[in-house]
């Protein structure tokens, strides 16, 4: 009799796991979809005046991808690859960038989980030279496991 209830105990132990899991997942899904909403409505209007200094080919709908997810499953950061038609100084770029992103987190009161950074922040910068693309990185730091993303970056030395 022991036995049955210890299965059933291990039974229900699995099933709460399970449960628990799937519901994590969800809500980090969750988080993502809303942070990459809020990073893409920041850069889309921060391109709304720096368009041309940069020397953007396209005027389309601006989307980006997760790039964090080897740092963590709640790391909010997020790639942009946008055309181009020349090349800006990398550091202007990430400059005017970083400007605009403070302006539009400050209208829109988006309130950051580091006290040094701002809640949107570019963490990289670059040009493909092969193809005519600028990429940007952009942090929504928006909980713990992204201020911590962006300190380990500092640590590797990259300039955020």
């Amino acid at each position: 009799m022991w036995i049955l209830w210890v299965l059933v105990v291990i039974i229900s132990v699995i099933i709460a796991i399970t449960i628990y899991r799937r519901y994590g997942r969800r809500l980090t899904e969750r988080q993502i979809i809303a942070s990459q909403q809020i990073v893409n409505k920041g850069l889309t209007y921060a391109l709304g005046d720096l368009g041309d200094a940069l020397y953007l080919n396209s005027d389309k709908y601006i989307s980006s991808t997760l790039v964090a997810n080897i740092w963590g499953h709640e790391v909010m950061a997020f790639e942009f690859v946008l055309p181009v038609s020349g090349v800006q100084e990398v550091v202007v770029v990430r400059q005017a960038v970083n400007n605009a992103l403070r302006e539009y987190a400050e209208k829109n009161n988006l309130q950051s989980a580091s006290e040094t950074d701002m809640a949107l922040l570019v963490t990289d910068v670059w040009y493909d030279t092969r193809i005519p693309e600028l990429h940007i990185d952009i942090a929504h730091i928006i909980n713990q496991e992204t201020a911590a993303y962006i300190r380990d970056l500092r640590k590797l030395n990259q300039p955020v």
